[in-house]
C-alpha cells in the first residue's frame, strides 16, 4: 500500500463541534495527491498518498481499525470517475471541493483556536491555486495556474528532479538573491525617490543571470529558491488584491504546496503584513477538503 504520509489527530469528543461520523471515509482527489479523513475511536486518521485511479489501500488501511464502510464522501476535481464507480455498492456522495475546504478549514480553526471562525479569505495552493471568499455564504472568486504543478514542472525540466522533500531542502539551501534582481540592486542607496522598505523588493526575477559571463555558475538551489519565490509571490500579491476588493483582513493559505514549505509560508506572510492583512497557516490544512468531505 502506496500511503506516504499518515497522521493522528485525538479529538475532544465532550465539545459538539468536534464529533465526526463514524464508519465514513472523507476522500478529496486532487490531480497529484489524494487526501482521505476518517474517524477511529476518538481521534482522525489523516492518510495521503499519490493519485492514481486505485483507493483500494485506503479502503484496505480503514478496515484496520474499522469494522464495516457505510459510505465514501468524495470531492476534489479527480473524484468524479470513482464516485461513479463506488456508488452502485456503497452510499457515496459528491461533493463541491471548495465547499468542503471551507468546512475543514473551519473544523481545523476551531480545533487549534478553540473559537469559531470569523470572514476569511482561503487560498488554497495545490497543483494550481484557487482563491475562495468565506463569510456568510461561500464564493469562489478565481485562482491562478502558478502552483506546485508549475513549481515541480519547472524544476524537473531545469535539473530532472522529482521528488518534493529533496526539492524543498535544495530550495532551503539557495539564496535566490543570487540570482534575483532586487529593487536595492538597481537604484543608488542615497536615491531619495524610492522608500527604503521598497528596495527589498523582487524587480526581476531571476534579472542577475542577464549579466552572468559564465552560466555555469548558477547553482540550482538558488534557482529553486528563486522558482519557488517566483510563484510564491505572485499568488500572494493576488490574494491581497482580492483580500483588499473584499475588505477581507485574513487570509488562510492551505494546500499541499505548503507542507514543509517554511520558504514559502515565510513569504507570504510578509507579502500579508505589507497589506496590512494577517496571513493563517493552519497544521495538517493540506487534509481539508478530505475533512471537509468526511463532516457533509
Amino acid at each position: 500500500m502506496v500511503i506516504f504520509n499518515s497522521k493522528r489527530l485525538k479529538l475532544d469528543l465532550t465539545d459538539k463541534r468536534f464529533q465526526i461520523p463514524k464508519n465514513i471515509i472523507g476522500i478529496d482527489i486532487g490531480q497529484t495527491l489524494t487526501k482521505c479523513a476518517y474517524a477511529d475511536n476518538e481521534d482522525l486518521i489523516l492518510l495521503i498518498k499519490p493519485t492514481d485511479e486505485r483507493i483500494d489501500d485506503i479502503i484496505s488501511e480503514f478496515k484496520i481499525s474499522n469494522r464495516e464502510i457505510n459510505a465514501l464522501h468524495f470531492t476534489g476535481g479527480k473524484a468524479y470517475k470513482l464516485f461513479i464507480e463506488h456508488k452502485k455498492s456503497l452510499n457515496s456522495t459528491l461533493m463541491d471541493e471548495f465547499e468542503a475546504i471551507v468546512l475543514g478549514i473551519d473544523f481545523l480553526y476551531n480545533l487549534r483556536k478553540k473559537i469559531d471562525r470569523f470572514d476569511y479569505l482561503m487560498v488554497s495552493i495545490g497543483t494550481g491555486t484557487s482563491i475562495t471568499l468565506k463569510t456568510n455564504k461561500i464564493q469562489h472568486l478565481g485562482g491562478t495556474a502558478m502552483g506546485g504543478g508549475m513549481f515541480m514542472a519547472l524544476v524537473r525540466m531545469l535539473y530532472d528532479l522529482d521528488d518534493f522533500d529533496t526539492i524543498i531542502n535544495l530550495a532551503n539551501n539557495g539564496d535566490r538573491y543570487q540570482v534575483d534582481l532586487k529593487v536595492s540592486d538597481i537604484y543608488a542607496m542615497d536615491d531619495y525617490r524610492i522608500e527604503d522598505y521598497f528596495r527589498a523588493f523582487t524587480a526581476a526575477s531571476l534579472g542577475k543571470i542577464i549579466g552572468f559571463s559564465d552560466i555555469g555558475s548558477v547553482k540550482q538551489e538558488d534557482v529553486i529558491h528563486s522558482l519557488l519565490s517566483i510563484i510564491g509571490e505572485n499568488i500572494g500579491l493576488l490574494a491581497n488584491l482580492f483580500a483588499e476588493i473584499h475588505e477581507i483582513a485574513d487570509i488562510i493559505f492551505c494546500g499541499g504546496l505548503l507542507m514543509n514549505n517554511k520558504i514559502l509560508k515565510n513569504l507570504l506572510k510578509l507579502l500579508a503584513k505589507s497589506r496590512q492583512k494577517k496571513a493563517i497557516f493552519l497544521k495538517n490544512s493540506e487534509f481539508a477538503g478530505a475533512i471537509g468531505a468526511l463532516l457533509s
